[in-house]
């Protein structure tokens, strides 16, 4: 008995027992969001309780010591593993999102390890490409049912063109609940295009997403007519921030680009991408970007001001009509409610109340990682908005009943990954909810 204890007093510290040297992480809290009655948490027979994670686990394949220069040991994945994997056990979700999961760490390190902690998965990469994204999920609480691949290069998107070859990918899943095999869950994750330019195809692989997802769900009614019921979650890497179109063409309905945004993605369309590219050498985040010498070429992705040609103002009018078309939208469950319960780290430098950063590398820092509901929309109402906690949950039958908490950036100290702080350069982000069945 104590030598049971002993070890869980380990786990608990962030402490691997069978490899104790190098594990430790820095702990965060689930943080318990206030509703007006505590009715509204409670479990039963009519409810069914989850976690899911979304991480950008770093790819190995994309360490280079110029973009980690003081890092340290850290870096070797014989160290890194031991934390990631110690992280992951100590959170415990029952649904892990993962992007930058490299396919030979899948193989022989992270299909192994997660499977022995109970979980399933489904992985997608494109082509040969190092790294990809992953779906975990607790055999004990869903069934498989459905998958669905995204490959945004090849997702025609009408009158909007791809600006460049990304090998950008998502997945989406259809689970049903072991509980009650008549609900699904619609589960899917991404990492989009990196490149500091690449706004307007982060906008339209932003649709593609919401897309996607709902003709999962279309499917899934027709080949599953015992579902009754449904909800959609997509979670991610969006390499975009709360302020930018990426983002705001999904969450904020009907979206209409104007300031920042609308310079940032009409900056954006004036850049020209290689034709040698292909996706290829220019895919290390921070570096080997091979267009960026070229003539003529935007400088600052993100200028004070821009004047766009009346070419690149249809380009950008094309987009936000695209989006206003789809009769979908995306809900970020960390904007929601995330400012009731740590108000010193949201809303900072955004207006929808989401955190500063869940990503804190060497040269840069920001809220790139996001949770999101995805829903249908009535195109003729206004949702521009940040749902109100009681009305999101009234509306979706999704009750928030925590979130993991983010360091504030007084405690953050140089770029991760660190040892004894974090594994990768994100932060993962955990949403503990209930969902009314």
């Amino acid at each position: 008995m104590k030598k049971a204890q002993k070890r869980q007093e380990l786990i608990d510290k962030g402490i691997d027992p069978d490899n104790p040297e190098g594990s430790n992480f820095i702990h965060r809290e689930m943080l318990t969001i206030p509703h007006s009655s505590s009715s509204t948490t409670e479990t039963g027979s009519e409810s069914f309780h989850f976690t899911i994670m979304t991480y950008n686990l770093l790819a190995q394949a994309l360490i280079r010591r110029k973009l980690f220069p003081t890092n340290g040991d850290i870096l070797k994945w014989s160290k890194r593993c031991k934390v990631l994997i110690t992280e992951l056990k100590h959170y415990n979700s029952d649904i892990l999102c993962v992007q930058e999961m490299d396919y030979i760490q899948y193989n022989s390190y992270w299909k192994v390890e997660l499977g022995k902690l109970g979980y399933l998965n489904k992985y997608y990469r494109s082509g040969i490409k190092n790294h990809g994204v992953a779906i975990f999920y607790k055999e004990s609480l869903f069934n498989f049912l459905d998958i669905s691949h995204v490959d945004y290069d090849n997702e025609e998107t009408g009158k909007v063109l791809p600006r460049t070859t990304t090998t950008n990918v998502g997945l989406i899943l259809s689970l049903n609940l072991k509980k009650d095999p008549s609900k699904a869950l619609l589960i899917g994750t991404t990492h989009l295009f990196w490149h500091p330019f690449g706004t307007y195809e982060r906008t339209r692989q932003t649709y593609v997403v919401l897309r996607k997802m709902k003709e999962l769900q279309t499917r899934l009614k027709i080949l599953h007519p015992e579902i009754t019921k449904s909800w959609m979650m997509f979670a991610g890497d969006f390499n975009s921030q709360p302020f930018d179109s990426p983002y705001l063409s999904i969450t904020s309905k009907p979206i209409e680009y104007d300031g920042r945004c609308k310079t940032v993605i009409s900056c954006s369309t004036s850049f020209t991408y290689s034709s040698l590219r292909e996706g290829g050498s220019g895919e290390e985040e921070e570096g080997g970007n091979i267009e960026k010498f070229g003539e003529n070429q935007p400088k600052d992705p993100v200028p004070e001001s821009f004047k766009a040609t009346e070419e690149q103002l249809k380009l950008v009018q094309d987009m936000q009509d695209l989006h206003n078309s789809l009769p979908l939208r995306a809900i970020s469950l960390y904007s929601v409610a995330y400012k009731l319960v740590d108000p010193k780290n949201a809303g900072l430098d955004n207006d929808r109340g989401e955190p500063f950063f869940s990503n804190w590398a060497h040269t840069w820092r920001g809220l790139l990682d996001y949770i999101f509901v995805i829903r249908d929309w009535d195109v003729t109402s206004d949702k521009s908005k940040v749902d109100k906690l009681e009305d999101f949950e009234n509306d979706n039958g999704v009750i928030i009943n925590k979130l993991l908490k983010l360091p504030h950036k007084d405690e953050m100290g140089a770029g991760q990954p660190r040892e004894g702080e974090y594994p990768s350069d994100h932060l993962c982000m955990i949403a503990d909810l209930t969902l009314k069945l």
